[in-house]
């Protein structure tokens, strides 16, 4: 009976993952193109994506740049350079920072010029002029006719609706030598383990299935390539008594926490960890067995392996294998605690 409630869970889970992929395929974002036009002092910057992506805007410094990133874009199909060379823009740069965004990064001469960002319907416009003095912009003529009339106030040219000079942000994590976001992430999985012990293998039979609670969340380096991760196991099997053929049963909690490297390949993310894990077992006798219930815990370690598949850009699906070496004392008795679980499951991802 036990087997057949984990397998409908097991099944449950296998059917929400595919319907997720079905809406994956048919809700793909791209950012389609990026082009600029010369309207005189200024420079219009045209983004081609579709309107109800979420972006981010802040700016980095040494050297100074506009970095836009736009959330739940899968694709990239501009040009990943553009020279400009013009009222101190240098280029623009356009690639998938991670899974399921896409960065736009401004390079500039020297200073930042003003700028302003639009919506519009097809994306965004993003408007960039160098500040002058009114007398630079004139023409010579011009200044002379005025040095004659009566002095007039001067009206206060106003500042557009729209403009927007955006500081170098630090609350998200960002910082001047570009390091992003810190990631973090939540999930559970569910898979199949064996067991090394050759007496819990007779009584118990070779494996059974577990179920997991993961969390993690990336160092706070340069890079996003290693993390903390820390797990919960939960593994249970009924069994019975070799000569009275009673009930019994066998639980196993397991602590784990890994230290992981992870490279990410555009949808996929693969990685290897070691780590160590406290692990508690418990067998349950029945109540007028001739001997009570025993136990044990034991420290082990483990290697671990797997890869992500990023579905939609903030939850992925995860496979992943473990092989853990640990064995227990109990009672003058050499109990072995290890095995090897292969699981799957679904990691929900957050920046901070």
């Amino acid at each position: 009976m036990q087997r057949v409630k984990t397998s409908a869970i097991l099944l449950s889970l296998f059917l929400f993952a595919t319907n997720l992929l079905a809406v994956q395929a048919t809700q793909v974002a791209e950012l389609k193109n990026i082009d600029f036009i010369k309207k005189g002092d200024q420079i219009e910057v045209i983004i081609e994506y579709p309107s109800n992506i979420p972006y981010d805007s802040f700016s980095l410094m040494n050297p100074n740049r506009l970095v836009l990133d736009f959330m739940g874009i899968r694709t990239v199909s501009s040009m990943p350079v553009i020279g400009i060379n013009e009222r101190g823009i240098v280029s623009i740069r356009s690639a998938l920072n991670r899974p399921g965004v896409a960065r736009v990064v401004f390079n500039f001469t020297d200073e930042t010029p003003q700028y302003r960002i639009e919506e519009t319907g097809s994306g965004l416009t993003i408007t960039f002029w160098e500040e002058e003095r009114y007398l630079e912009q004139r023409e010579p003529e011009q200044v002379e006719q005025e040095a004659v009339k009566p002095p007039v106030e001067e009206k206060k040219k106003p500042e557009p609706k729209t403009r927007r000079r955006i500081q170098p942000n630090t609350s998200n994590g960002s910082s001047a030598d570009g390091n992003a976001k810190k990631n973090m992430t939540l999930g559970f999985s569910a898979g199949y383990l064996t067991l090394q012990d050759d007496a819990f293998a007779e009584t118990y039979g070779k494996g059974g299935f577990f179920f997991k609670g993961e969390y993690s969340v990336t160092l706070p380096v340069k890079v996003e390539s290693f993390d903390i991760w820390t797990g919960f196991t939960l593994f249970q099997m009924a069994g019975k008594t070799s000569i009275t053929e009673e009930d019994i049963t066998l639980k196993i909690t397991n602590l784990s926490v890994a230290f992981r490297y992870l490279r990410t390949m555009s949808k996929f993310t693969p990685f290897i960890g070691v780590g160590i894990d406290y692990i508690v077992f418990k067998e349950i006798l029945p109540e007028d067995f001739v001997m009570g219930s025993v136990g044990g815990s034991d420290l082990g370690f483990h290697v671990q392996g797997g890869t992500y598949y990023h579905a939609l850009p903030y939850l992925s699906l995860k496979v992943h294998a473990k092989y853990l070496w640990s064995t227990a004392d109990v009672d003058g008795l050499e109990v072995n605690l290890g095995g090897v679980e292969y699981g799957a499951g679904l990691v929900f991802r957050f920046n901070f």
